[in-house]
């Protein structure tokens, strides 16, 4: 796909939707329960995570999750020539959500159209791969908000967008990087009327690189609001402002490490924030209270 193809979307409300998808339904209502430690089949968390699935167990996955009353806060798809699905997800059963998967960049836009046309409007859109290879998964939310998403977008033109919609009152609210090395592609989902206003983006940065970034920022009164991990592990952050007290961020981590990771924090009462996934690695961000 060329990088000056666009698929902009804008908002409305109403649903249902339209394959691929992963699940097709609305949090059922359920009683609150309180957080547990150790996951089961049966008990209700008020967050938990999925690593590395492939699609069709996704597909499981999310039907099982959003008939719980589950709804995805992250999803990342890495490794286009056997998709694996990394997802983050909460208990809300306020919201509704549709989920799809596997698609090209020929598909997503069209995908998105016809869920527009239904009421659900991109809330989260994961990329990987590059050209006719390049493998795409998006999170759809039922909204009266205004939305636009953008993909195939360059360096350039991410920061040129979101100085645009910033100033149109747009805030960023999804951000994923495939493509190559070389020539890295961004796909965006912009909401109106967020409290978070126009974010600081840094782009492409290494691990040390992007340690550093985090300490500069912190004297700036920013913090991490969102984060893509992309091709050839480079970091791309977008950043708002925020108190950094309570806030532990973890690079480069392997599914093994994170699932370590993950336990431990969780004991410790944080809660995830941020999740990425490409390349092998995964990187995260938590916070507390």
């Amino acid at each position: 796909m060329r990088s000056t193809k666009r698929a902009t979307v804008l908002a409305a409300s109403v649903a249902l939707a339209a394959a691929p998808l992963l699940g097709v339904a609305s949090p059922a209502v359920a009683a609150p329960a309180a957080t547990q430690s150790v996951q089961t089949q049966t008990q209700v968390l008020d967050w938990l995570s999925l690593d590395a699935l492939s699609g069709s167990k996704l597909l499981t996955k999310v039907k099982e999750l959003l008939g719980r009353g589950y709804v995805p806060t992250a999803l990342n798809v890495t490794n286009a020539a056997n998709p694996q699905y990394t997802s983050l997800w909460v208990k809300d059963t306020a919201r509704k959500v549709n989920v799809l998967q596997g698609l090209s960049a020929t598909d997503l836009p069209q995908r998105i159209a016809e869920q527009v046309k239904l009421g659900y409007q991109p809330k989260l859109i994961t990329g990987t791969g590059t050209g006719p290879g390049a493998v795409f998964g998006v999170v759809l939310e039922r909204t009266t908000q205004l939305v636009k998403s953008e993909l195939a977008l360059t360096k350039e033109t991410l920061v040129k967008v979101n100085a645009e919609l910033g100033a149109a009152g747009f805030s960023l609210a999804s951000l994923d990087v495939y493509g190559t090395v070389e020539k890295p592609l961004y796909a965006a989902v912009w909401v109106a009327g967020a409290a978070a206003g126009t974010l600081q983006v840094t782009l492409g940065q290494t691990v040390e690189q992007r340690g550093a970034e985090l300490l500069t920022k912190a004297r700036q009164g920013l913090r991490p609001v969102l984060m893509a991990v992309g091709p050839g592990k480079l970091y791309t952050t977008a950043w708002g402002k925020g108190n950094t007290t309570g806030i532990k961020e973890y690079l480069s981590l392997s599914k093994v490490t994170y699932t370590l990771k993950s336990a431990q924090l969780k004991t410790l009462g944080y809660r995830p924030q941020i999740l990425s996934a490409e390349d092998g690695v995964i990187a995260s961000v938590w916070s507390k209270g």
